[in-house]
């Protein structure tokens, strides 16, 4: 059984033979080895195979160096028999799409700088999630709905985001959309992406005169918070009856830390700091198509 280690920046067409020459003499360095490279994406993503237990402490540093002089990804991925994975769970803001959307909602309102604070606060963990939701849907009260139908008109979805779920979806893994944000954008996200399940909380919502809908401030039901995700990883689990090790999870703040504990991999997308340490795979140069990547998918298999 091998184990990979992953080099990729989909930024720039940046991987060059120079910097592959310099990762494969680094490996042969530390392992004795002679390891050739697999191209997984021309000038943006490569893989070593290498033996069990032969990444050890030396090299990680070595390629930790790499990564923080070049602006190249360096991830090491140990695997099971499959790489991959039958069951992703994603976050929504700031993963499959580029904005926090509460904080898009009170850009409208004229109320960003206040909410995106707060927002700032709870994705590094230093805010309980639930405290700083409620805060955040209170400053919405009174606003139209008409607010929420803008959003979705402007929302910018990541790159990589149609081509993980749709490529996934037809090697036949099961794609579930989990948030702290709010049904009305990952109802729209699963039409427009292909997730199989999404999951978020609710905004309550009341009807005024002459049709008009209005925010009320509050939240319906129970909030969707990490111990949540965690538990939709529990469900999707045990209704495919799939090992952990099948999963693959991705977010980007405190909110998807239990999630991402416990996947087969647990991926920080441009994560913030509360979230890293607890990763298994970090991309800050890198789309989502480095999930991709990560399970052995190259270009020539992902579905656009």
């Amino acid at each position: 059984m091998k184990d990979y280690l992953l080099i990729s920046n989909t930024k720039e067409n940046k991987i060059s033979n120079f910097y592959l020459d310099l990762v494969s003499s680094h490996i042969q360095k530390s392992t004795n080895e002679q390891v050739h490279c697999r191209e997984l994406s021309s000038r943006k993503a490569y893989e070593w195979g290498l033996a069990s237990n032969k990444y050890d402490p030396k090299l990680e540093k070595i390629m930790s160096d790499f990564q923080s002089n070049y602006g190249i990804d360096c991830n090491f991925i140990k695997t099971t028999e499959k790489r991959k994975k039958k069951l992703l769970i994603a976050d929504m803001d700031s993963t499959i799409i580029k904005e926090e959307s509460l904080d898009e909602l009170a850009r409208q309102i004229g109320k960003e700088k206040e909410v995106s604070f707060i927002t700032n606060e709870a994705m590094n963990g230093r805010i309980e999630f639930k405290k700083a939701l409620e805060d955040r849907v209170a400053i919405l009260k009174g606003n139209s709905t008409d607010i929420l139908e803008n959003l979705k008109k402007n929302i910018n979805i990541n790159h990589g985001a149609r081509e993980l779920v749709k490529t996934m979806n037809m090697n036949g893994s099961i794609t579930v959309l989990v948030s702290g944000g709010f049904t009305f954008l990952t109802e729209y996200l699963k039409e427009l992406l292909g997730f199989k399940y999404t999951h978020a909380n609710t905004l309550q919502i009341i009807q005024k005169e002459f049709q008009k809908f209005e925010i009320t401030g509050k939240v319906e039901g129970p909030i969707l918070d990490k111990k949540a995700k965690l538990e939709y990883l529990n469900k999707y689990v045990k209704k495919y009856n799939l090992n952990y090790k099948d999963t693959i999870c991705v977010g980007d703040g405190a909110n998807d830390i239990e999630m991402i504990k416990h996947a087969g991999l647990g991926v920080s997308y441009y994560g913030k700091s509360a979230l890293k340490k607890e990763a298994d795979l970090h991309f800050n140069n890198t789309s989502l198509l480095g999930l991709l990547y990560a399970q052995g998918y190259t270009d020539s298999d992902i579905i656009k």
